[in-house]
């Protein structure tokens, strides 16, 4: 996998000195970035490891996911999420990044979302999915091809949707409302209130205030699905 990623670098013209860190392996400053497998705690895997100080948020109480070193944050699909302070689609522009790594997605035959934000009814950014209609949404959208996978990485960049660092279906279209809320880890938020849970474990999770290209997704996807 390194050697594959060194590769890959070096077509791009993108040194080893830029991805000491596997948040920077795309060659592009991220938003923020979040590892919660392998961190020394729960409190420590919210951190923001870029040092932008963005840390993701603990609701507390019933919401707050389990969490394991192995495993990373593990989301129950009823009532677990985390908030964070990304808002996207500000001006419309649907310029924004994401990519989630996970293990053990117990699809239901609802819509789950792994991460996303809603107003109105209008899906404005975010990544889910709906096993009974073998489904992965992009920005709430069924451009997906082939049922979710179990274990993998998916992501999101501008208007195209990736599984396993690959483009995923067609492009998506863009939101009609101006968005001011943040996204949510393990469901999705609307206006405040946390719904469509999903249940999975999150290894990893990386968070971009620009729109990847298709080879820098690819750079990102093998670092984080290598951790």
């Amino acid at each position: 996998m390194g050697m594959l990623l060194g590769c890959r670098r070096a077509l791009l013209g993108i040194g080893q000195d830029a991805a000491a860190n596997w948040w920077e392996a795309a060659g592009v400053a991220p938003w923020a970035a979040y590892q919660p497998k392998g961190a020394a705690s729960f409190a420590a895997s919210l951190t923001d490891l870029t040092g932008n100080g963005r840390d993701a948020g603990d609701p507390g109480g019933g919401a707050t996911p389990g969490w394991g070193a192995v495993t990373g944050w593990t989301f129950d699909g009823i009532a677990q999420y985390l908030t964070t302070t990304f808002v996207p689609g500000v001006a419309l522009t649907q310029n924004q990044s994401m990519l989630i790594q996970f293990t053990a997605l117990n699809a239901s035959t609802g819509v789950d979302k792994l991460s996303g934000v809603i107003r109105s009814g209008v899906n404005i950014f975010g990544i889910g999915e709906q096993v009974g209609a073998s489904t992965i949404y992009y920005n709430g959208q069924t451009v997906g091809t082939g049922a979710p996978p179990v274990a993998g990485n998916l992501a999101v960049a501008g208007a195209q949707g990736y599984r396993n660092g690959a483009a995923d279906g067609g492009l998506i279209g863009g939101w009609s409302l101006a968005n001011g809320q943040p996204i949510y880890i393990g469901a999705e938020n609307n206006a405040g209130v946390a719904q469509f849970f999903a249940s999975y474990h999150c290894t990893a999770l990386i968070l971009y205030d620009v729109t990847l290209t298709a080879p820098q997704v690819a750079l990102i996807a093998a670092a984080i699905a290598a951790l």
